[in-house]
């Protein structure tokens, strides 16, 4: 069995970002809704996604967006880029994805919180201020 490589994957976006999406499904779907989460990333980034790399929406997604539940989202200013093996967009790039993730949230009935660059706890204690 043969598995494939970082550049394999990328290079089949639509598979990739599918399953991206399945994961996210899967996760969000685990979770007690009576809970308090916060999630790095949810199914709607799934659509930035999607829309930076200019390729149609997963049918699944469409399903997925009409069953998702957020009291409140928090969009973080972005920090300096850091790459690493998946994440190696450029900065043009990273603020070009981070417009997108913006702009599908905006779309969305769901309260956003815009949370400006400044120290880690001040960030923390911005946040649950504005739960």
């Amino acid at each position: 069995m043969h598995g494939k490589t970082i550049e394999d994957v990328k290079n089949n976006q639509p598979e990739f970002q599918l399953g991206i999406l399945n994961l996210q499904i899967a996760q969000e779907n685990e979770m007690d809704p009576k809970a308090q989460v916060f999630l790095d990333r949810a199914i709607p980034d799934t659509l930035a996604y999607y829309y930076f790399f200019n390729i149609p929406p997963a049918p699944l997604f469409n399903e997925a967006i009409k069953n998702v539940s957020y009291k409140k989202i928090f969009v973080l200013e972005s920090l300096p880029l850091v790459n690493d093996y998946a994440r190696d967009e450029n900065e043009e790039a990273q603020k070009q994805l981070h417009h997108l993730i913006e702009e599908v949230y905006e779309s969305l009935p769901f309260e956003i919180v815009h949370v400006p660059i400044m120290e880690e706890q001040a960030r923390v204690d911005f946040i649950l201020n504005n739960l």
